[in-house]
């Protein structure tokens, strides 16, 4: 997903610089009103502007002129610092470290930052950007509030004394509507018990990828998500509609990696492994298998769980996915919410049979990302810990709560 954000922002920023050209007089600037296509925020800006495409970013806004003499253009770009297709960036830093690198800015040079802007947190710089042979200058200015970080841009071909006054003022009328962000911060945190189960579920990825999971799926079913969701599952699952996406989703519950898992476990009873006391197990796989030590150890471990569990040993990685996919489904536009809700809940009906406590079932799922990986989990585990020790700890929903439909 960071990779599509990236080529959003890349074409976003190359056809600002477009915009520019060869300069004329300045003239006396009136100001108008600009708003945000999800409303959650507006500007004054020149009123001879037009809304340019905001490459299906309804939380973008690119402004350009009518008149293809003008040599200016705007643009603001919205990072939620709780998800979106490009957002839950930590700090500051990280949003301009991230735009340096998607966009080969160079020529950094800090300046004062706009006095009397509404942001807690302001930076300022001017690069220079080469584009179609032609090298442009650009101010930036980045800042936060408490719902999100912002990148504010203006472009000319040559920055000219006036353009820190207009660009000044453009970032003093700079305002959230906070109406509109306190109703989505709401509607983001009003789910059921139910649907908290399945986001907790979900979780680790979610979390990996930045995004909200006080949000079904992690994302707000919106256009820009849903042709990000389309590209994942057309790429990564060969996914293109509701009937390869029902297939997909029938080979996870019917198949998925632990049918293979389990004939390897089988392979290894056949061999005499269950002979084997436990802390001799990995001499014995090093002696009668061609493994290196890493794997012979993996192997010994995911047998003694296997011992256990059988093929659930692994099976929480494939209901675990299953359940992820069904939200891209649903924010590709080939479910509808309510069915995947209702399969969302099916699922999780089994894995509550299936396992105990979110300990249990997360442990099936690291060792059936392991075998599929080939790799360790570590970096998994770690998010796993660290979300159990959040302030919105996801896996505060206890485990075997009552699973009821509210949708």
């Amino acid at each position: 997903m960071k990779k599509i954000g990236k080529t959003r922002l890349l074409a976003a920023i190359s056809a600002l610089l477009l915009l520019t050209g060869c300069g004329k007089q300045a003239k006396i600037v009136n100001m108008k009103e600009f708003t945000s296509q999800d409303g959650t925020y507006s500007l004054e800006a020149d009123e001879d502007y037009v809304e340019a495409d905001n490459m299906g970013m309804e939380n973008w806004l690119e402004l350009e002129s009518p008149d293809k003499l003008d040599t200016s253009a705007l643009a603001v770009m919205q990072f939620p610092k709780k998800g979106g297709l490009i957002g839950g960036y930590s700090s500051l830093k990280e949003v301009i470290e991230f735009t340096e690198e998607s966009n080969n800015l160079s020529g950094k040079t800090k300046i004062d930052a706009p006095a009397n802007t509404a942001f807690d947190n302001i930076e300022a710089y001017i690069y220079q950007v080469t584009e179609n042979n032609t090298e442009y200058e650009i101010c930036v200015v980045y800042g936060e509030t408490d719902y999100a970080h912002y990148m504010l841009m203006y472009a000319e071909s040559k920055l000219k004394p006036h353009s820190d006054d207009y660009f000044e003022s453009v970032c003093a009328s700079f305002q959230e509507n906070a109406e509109i962000i306190e109703a989505k911060m709401s509607s983001d945190t009003e789910l059921s018990d139910t649907i908290r189960w399945f986001n907790a579920s979900n979780a680790i990825l979610i979390d990996a990828n930045r995004w909200d999971y006080q949000i079904y799926g992690g994302l707000e079913p919106n256009e820009a998500n849903q042709t990000a969701a389309k590209y994942v599952l057309e790429n990564s699952w060969g996914v293109t509609d509701k009937d390869s996406a029902d297939e997909t989703l029938e080979w996870l519950l019917s198949e998925g990696h632990r049918i293979d898992f389990t004939a390897d476990m089988e392979i290894l009873e056949s061999a005499g492994i269950v002979e084997i006391d436990t802390d001799e197990r990995t001499d014995f796989l090093l002696e009668n298998f061609d493994l290196s030590e890493e794997d012979a150890e993996y192997y010994a471990r995911w047998y003694g769980r296997y011992e256990e569990y059988g093929e659930d040993a692994a099976s929480g990685w494939d209901y675990n996915r299953a359940l992820s996919q069904l939200a891209n489904f649903y924010l590709a536009g080939y479910y509808t919410l309510e069915e995947a809700l209702d399969a969302s809940l099916l699922i999780a009906e089994t894995v509550q049979a299936s396992f105990n406590s979110w300990d249990d079932y997360m442990e099936s799922y690291f060792i059936g990302y392991e075998y599929w990986s080939e790799g360790d989990s570590d970096a998994r585990r770690e998010i796993y810990e660290k979300l159990q020790n959040a302030s919105d700890n996801p896996y505060s929903v206890d485990f075997n709560i009552r699973l009821e439909k509210s949708w």
